[in-house]
């Protein structure tokens, strides 16, 4: 009853309720206005001859008026501009108009009941009972109307029927102020339901809004890096397809920036001082690219750059120059300031037919380029950085569509002990001597190889080679060979390595692996698993071409090198460099502090060999000595080399090959 009650009052605090409201009742009064004019007229077309005519004629022809302008009304205005509070209003103006009318259509109806015969007045018991029960419906949605035609409608009923003195309409009359409360009752569960309804639809509307709000939310955030909040790798290569497809034959200038030194920052401050560097930097590069400009994070240390469009290959130099040298000053962390510096590889597009994926390959090979040379540059992609990517996808080809074994080889570059002058072993040094293409440079296979994944096969081949080569080598001399980044860091690889050297025979001491520091950063945890694996088996490890990559102090720590190879950039100018001879002493005492050998790359004078000598450096190999030999001349060579150092005999008078 409580429910009945509140549900007969407008909820003005409901504005949304108050509209679903307003929206369902409209649909329905229009209908009802059409059954009050067809029923009241039907009824006074059969009492015209019986009843006066004002009774009979003026009075429903007026009551059809009034409905018809009101369904004109609300077929014209009822629908259009209408707020909570003008609904509110207008269902207001419908509960009185509907009382009005009620009691206007019942008392015409009651009034002409007295005329006419028996068939006549069931006309007016049927126009009462129908009439008033297809109204209730048609205000379903508006309690408080509904219950006030259901009380006047079969209340006048009832009071006409009791009055007519016929049993048969007595038993109506009764029977239908018996069906008042279960009216109600129907008028109470219909709307109760229809406010559920509403509440429902209200709820998945919001929880559609929340949907719409995360997938907007998830779109916002699948294009932005949410670290920098600059545009990620998706929304970077997104951007450039849309510029390509609106003018396809003016591709726009792209370029990729990496951080130098940035990946010390996290291995000797953590992440989250790392994290502090990015941001920052994604500031500054923000700030001087410009609105114009698309910066991008496309991850790691790495940025992309879209330059705005029509701009000058001076200006583009110029802003490139000038993002790079944006880091140079100091980044403020939590422990205190660090500095990292930057590379930019850049394409200035003359190819009318580039993709995305060619403009990004293109600056980031520019990039390597000046990376490998200098770090801190800004370089173009060049017509001749075109013929290197050629030839590059040229040999991934030949590596991917042939069957290379039998052409690959290894020279052996003899490692000398500097103070007893002999040789202590050789480096296995890979060469490709390809049908197609001719001597390719390991330079250019090795990273191929590992590109197109099949540098696992070719370590297999190379190292079956010096297996077999240690076979035939001097018992007393070692064998060094070089593992890739994905050697080291995949474990199935040295599983295979070492069921080889099982199946050889050959002593695992007399084998040495050397890595690099690149290797070591790209996952530091499995080539720690590796190289653990490896030693446990009795195999040396050697960290190659030590000072040109980001390896700390703790790594050669925690991986217990057996020696460290100075990199031949510092060696070669080692008597022309005070830099590069400061360098290679401090790692020459690194290494005697540590209890390891330390290799000398690069050596090409006797003043360099006497230098380093002096310094404490252990062992040296390069083309002073020997250049890199076949198998039987680097056997022969050691040989000599050791004949000559046992009769005393000048070291310079051997002739390297």
């Amino acid at each position: 009853m409580k429910s009945f009650i509140a549900s007969l009052r407008l909820q003005k605090d409901n504005p949304k309720f108050l509209m679903a409201q307003f929206q369902a009742l409209s649909t329905q009064i229009p209908i009802l206005y059409v059954l009050l004019i067809i029923n009241a007229l039907s009824v006074a077309i059969t009492h015209i001859k019986t009843a006066p005519l004002w009774l009979a004629l003026y009075i429903p022809t007026g009551l059809s008026v009034v409905c018809l302008f009101r369904l004109c009304w609300w077929e014209i205005n009822g629908k259009e501009n209408v707020t909570p509070e003008r609904a509110y209003k207008l269902m207001r103006f419908t509960i009185v108009g509907s009382c009005i009318l009620t009691v206007a259509f019942g008392f015409w109806a009651v009034a002409l009941y007295s005329y006419g015969n028996a068939f006549q007045q069931g006309q007016i018991a049927y126009f009462l009972v129908v009439t008033g029960i297809s109204c209730i419906f048609c205000l379903m949605h508006l309690p408080i109307a509904a219950a006030i035609t259901t009380v006047i409608t079969f209340t006048a009923m009832a009071l006409t029927f009791l009055s007519s003195g016929n049993p048969v309409f007595i038993a109506t009359a009764v029977s239908g102020l018996f069906l008042i409360l279960p009216f109600l009752r129907v008028i109470n569960s219909y709307f109760q339901n229809f406010a559920g309804l509403v509440q429902m639809t209200e709820e998945l509307e919001k929880k559609q809004a929340e949907a719409e709000e995360l997938n907007l939310v998830n779109s916002r955030n699948a294009l932005q890096d949410q670290l920098t909040g600059l545009a990620n790798r998706r929304s970077f290569f997104l951007s450039l397809e849309r510029l390509l497809q609106q003018n396809p034959n003016e591709p726009p200038v792209i370029g990729i920036i990496d951080l130098d030194g940035f990946k010390p920052v996290n291995d000797v401050f953590g992440h989250s001082a790392g994290d502090l560097v990015l941001k920052e930097t994604a500031r500054r590069f923000a700030a001087l690219a410009g609105s114009e400009a698309v910066v991008s994070r496309l991850g790691g240390d790495e940025f992309g750059l879209i330059f705005p469009q029509g701009i000058s290959r001076k200006d583009v130099a110029d802003l490139g120059h000038a993002l790079c040298a944006s880091v140079h000053e100091a980044f403020e962390i939590p422990d205190g300031s660090v500095r990292v510096s930057a590379s930019c590889g850049i394409v200035y597009p003359e190819d009318r037919d580039s993709t995305a994926e060619d403009l990004y390959e293109k600056a980031d090979f520019a990039l390597y380029q000046v990376k490998s040379k200098r770090r801190g540059g800004v370089e173009f992609f060049s017509s001749e950085h075109e013929k290197i990517l050629n030839q590059r996808y040229q040999i991934e080809l030949e590596l991917q569509a042939n069957d290379f074994s039998s052409e690959l080889s290894l020279e052996y570059q003899p490692i000398i002990e500097l103070k007893s002058g002999r040789v202590v072993g050789y480096e296995a040094l890979a060469r490709w001597d390809s049908a197609r293409f001719g001597r390719i440079s390991p330079d250019a296979f090795i990273p191929a190889a590992e590109r197109t994944a099949v540098i696992g096969r070719m370590t297999r081949v190379l190292f079956g080679q010096a297996l077999d080569a240690l076979k035939r080598i001097p018992d007393h001399l070692c064998l060094s060979f070089n593992l890739s980044a994905r050697d080291i860091c995949d474990h199935e690889t040295s599983m295979n390595l070492l069921a080889m050297i099982h199946r050889s025979g050959v002593d695992p001491k007399r084998i040495e692996f050397e890595i690099t520091e690149t290797a070591l950063l790209s996952d530091f945890d499995t080539a720690d698993q590796v190289i653990g694996l490896l030693r446990a088996a009795g195999i040396s490890i050697a960290l190659d071409d030590f000072g040109t990559g980001f390896s700390s102090l703790s790594h050669i720590h925690r991986l217990a090198f057996d020696k460290l190879k100075i990199d031949k950039t510092f060696v070669m100018n080692f008597d022309r460099d005070v830099r590069s001879m400061n360098i290679t002493r401090s790692v020459a005492n690194l290494c005697q502090n540590l209890g390891i050998a330390s290799v000398a790359e690069g050596v090409e004078s006797e003043e360099i060999a006497d230098g380093l000598r002096a310094m404490g450096v252990r062992l040296a190999q390069g083309y002073h000595f020997s250049r890199p030999l076949k198998l039987n001349a680097a056997i022969d060579y050691a040989l000599q080399r050791d004949a000559m150092t046992m009769a005393h005999e000048p070291l310079h008078a051997l002739l390297p090959y």
